[in-house]
């Protein structure tokens, strides 16, 4: 139950968290939308995903260590993203685009890049 609270739960409620963000339906565009806008849509995605490679991180580090921690981390991550934009493309309102997974993608790579640098100071340290 332990290992449930400490490394499932907060991956579940995550994901419950970005879908039901995913969920929301889209409202009038703004015919010309400002650079505070897309900061803050963009930058969303961002930090989502970065908290979702983190979680994944802390999740599989207890069955997978080095470049395969990584690997998976980052490809359940991404399968993630593309699920999302798919869900999204039935909300009204909302539409999937290829480029939200990507810049997904870089939160992705920020987490999992923040994770590997500490994690090979730790293995220096040792």
């Amino acid at each position: 139950m332990k290992t449930f609270l400490k490394n499932y739960l907060p991956l579940l409620l995550w994901l419950v968290v970005i879908f039901s963000f995913s969920s929301v339906p889209g409202g009038v565009k703004n015919s010309s939308p400002d650079f505070w806008f897309y900061a803050e849509r963009k930058g969303a995605h961002i930090f989502e995903y970065f908290v979702l490679a983190l979680l994944l991180m802390n999740l599989f580090r207890k069955y997978f260590s080095g470049k395969m921690l990584v690997v998976l981390s980052g490809l359940f991550s991404l399968v993630y993203a593309f699920s999302d934009e798919f869900h999204q493309s039935f909300v009204f309102g909302r539409e999937g685009k290829i480029s939200d997974v990507g810049i997904d993608s870089v939160g992705i790579i920020l987490g999992l890049s923040v994770v590997w640098i500490f994690l090979k100071k730790i293995k220096k340290a040792d």
